[in-house]
């Protein structure tokens, strides 16, 4: 549905606006910076610092917000990830719709599990939705409204000079000129997107449901708590189950999981981008904010030590493959 003026990306309280919203999600191919339209040869054989991309596109508004995650600020692209910044896009940028339909790729190990179920189940009993339906592609579809707006993005990426996470997020901005490219940098100081163990939190209240992958559509709502009806097909069978541990123990309103341990980058790659990258950013201010001289000492490695080992280990499993 076209949302009124008034309600495009008006960042509503919850269940303030009586509709249903349709919104879709999934990761781009992530970029790397520094980046060059006129890209340095030598730095084609080299690893810059990398920036993940996700995308949370709401379909009534026409606009798409691009979670740019540098890669000091990542904690993969799992469950967690997903369902943190899903629940930041739904506080910042939700229009405070009733009910919410969401559809996402077909993927396990990021959208279509168990914690991510029972995230809906955990929004409809702590009064954020009155409902929320899944729905996930069938295997072999991969493009949807999404890609569309990765793909304005990525023209205008192909064209642009980034040698620093804002300048990323700068290529986003001006790659639409109607505003449908949203930009949200998750280590914004101002505006940070927190990262939470919600699977250890979620568990404490919701069982798993078995099979989850055979089915492709799930309902929750708030009338049925711990509830989700599932489907094969949009035409299939639903079947009812009951995913609540306990019903006397529900999730409490306002209560939010542990913060997830961002670790950073590790002292061998913050060495790398130092040595090997640094001197393909022109600015010198980007040099220091992209590719910073590392704090922690570099490690040296005694190669003579090393090859010593090696030559003991495979000498040995030499000898017990000729044996």
């Amino acid at each position: 549905m076209d949302l009124p003026d008034a309600l495009k990306q008006s960042g509503n309280s919850p269940q303030s606006v009586q509709t249903t919203l349709h919104y879709s999600l999934d990761y781009a191919q992530q970029v790397h910076f520094p980046h060059h339209a006129q890209q340095v040869g030598p730095i084609y054989f080299k690893t810059p610092r990398k920036c993940n991309v996700f995308g949370v596109c709401s379909e009534g508004s026409g606009k798409q917000s691009f979670y740019l995650i540098d890669e000091a600020e990542s904690i993969g692209k799992g469950t967690h990830s997903v369902v943190s910044m899903v629940h930041h896009y739904f506080n910042k940028f939700g229009h405070g719709e009733t009910d919410a339909k969401v559809h996402f790729f077909n993927c396990t190990g990021q959208n279509k599990n168990n914690v991510v179920l029972w995230y809906a189940l955990w929004r409809v009993m702590t009064g954020l939705h009155k409902s929320i339906e899944y729905s996930m592609m069938i295997a072999g579809h991969t493009k949807f409204e999404p890609d569309w707006h990765f793909g304005v993005w990525k023209l205008h990426w192909r064209n642009s000079a980034a040698e620093t996470l804002s300048e990323v997020a700068e290529t986003v901005t001006r790659s639409s000129r109607n505003g449908h490219n949203i930009p949200q940098v998750v280590g914004n100081i101002q505006d940070p997107v927190m990262f939470y163990e919600w699977k250890p939190y979620l568990q404490q209240y919701f069982k798993t449901l078995k099979h989850i992958t055979d089915y492709h559509h799930f309902y929750m709502d708030s009338q049925h708590p711990g509830v989700v009806t599932c489907r094969e097909n949009a035409s299939s069978e639903s079947y009812t189950f009951n995913l609540l541990k306990c019903k006397t123990k529900t999730p409490p309103e306002g209560e939010l999981p542990q913060p997830s341990n961002i670790k950073g980058l590790e002292p061998a790659r913050q060495w790398y981008l130092y040595e090997q990258i640094r001197q393909h950013c022109y600015s010198d201010s980007a040099k220091n904010i992209s590719c910073p001289k590392p704090l922690v000492p570099k490690k040296e490695i005694d190669l003579t030590q090393q090859d010593q080992q090696n030559a003991k280990s495979n000498g040995g499993r030499k000898k017990a493959l000729l044996n």
